[in-house]
């Protein structure tokens, strides 16, 4: 069971459970993470959405072992659970309560709220892995992160922890990690908001950002498919292998 689901009191958590592969994701997350929310989102028995992870990772990204078998059909499983991110109606927090690289590090900004543990790192090496900006990053990052820190972040690969992305407002506040259980399970609290009135004001705010989003999910899956058949990804294949033979 890569995903884990549980709902009580109006709250709904959902726990990516890949540990002994820190949490990557691969289609079977992507595509049940698409599914959850594009069913949740037409449930009102769900107030809140908590988004987090089993183990010292958040996520460590793309799994590269099975994308690379079909590519085609991975990008598109990608992009259609980021897409499903973007409509989610009703509130939705992410507690990163460890490591989190590439879509891991993406996907936080399509979220409502972002908590971080305090071991909480923030990693993006799109360009070192020959690949391109995904979950809306090209236009996230700059917008939260100021263009100068996110070019630094995205080109750079500059690595922010827990408390630098929150004072750039990234992440909403870090926990102590020894806290985060009892943090989680005090956010429940939160479920006895009007399902009606956060859907009223979550469709204002994101009437703003929509459009936005879902155009520039398009346009990065149009640039990874240019970045998928340049040489640069196919040296990063190979270097994949190379490091995973000798595992």
């Amino acid at each position: 069971m890569v995903i884990i689901e549980t709902f009580k009191n109006g709250v709904k958590t959902i726990k990516v459970n890949r540990p002994w592969k820190k949490n990557a994701f691969n289609m079977e997350v992507y595509k049940t993470l698409t599914t959850i929310l594009n069913k949740d989102a037409n449930n009102d028995k769900i107030a809140v959405t908590l988004l987090t992870a089993v183990g010292d990772y958040f996520s460590s990204g793309n799994d590269m072992s099975t994308s690379m078998q079909d590519p085609d059909i991975a990008m598109k499983a990608v992009e259609d659970m980021v897409e499903a991110f973007i409509n989610y109606p009703k509130l939705l927090i992410c507690i990163v309560n460890g490591t989190a690289i590439g879509i891991g590090a993406t996907l936080v900004t399509l979220c409502d709220i972002v908590y971080a543990s305090d071991r909480a790192v923030f990693d993006t090496p799109f360009l070192k892995l020959g690949l391109c900006v995904e979950g809306t990053s090209s236009f996230s990052y700059p917008f939260i992160l100021g263009r100068s820190v996110a070019s630094e972040v995205l080109f750079l690969n500059r690595k922010l922890t827990a408390q630098e992305a929150c004072n750039y407002g990234l992440v909403s506040r870090v926990i102590p990690h020894s806290e985060l259980d009892e943090f989680i399970k005090d956010l429940h609290k939160y479920g006895t908001l009007s399902v009606d009135n956060i859907k009223r004001n979550k469709a204002a705010i994101m009437e703003n950002f929509k459009k936005i989003y879902s155009d520039c999910n398009k346009r990065e899956f149009e640039v990874l498919k240019e970045c998928i058949n340049s040489e640069d990804f196919s040296i990063a294949v190979q270097k994949f292998l190379m490091r995973k033979s000798k595992l």
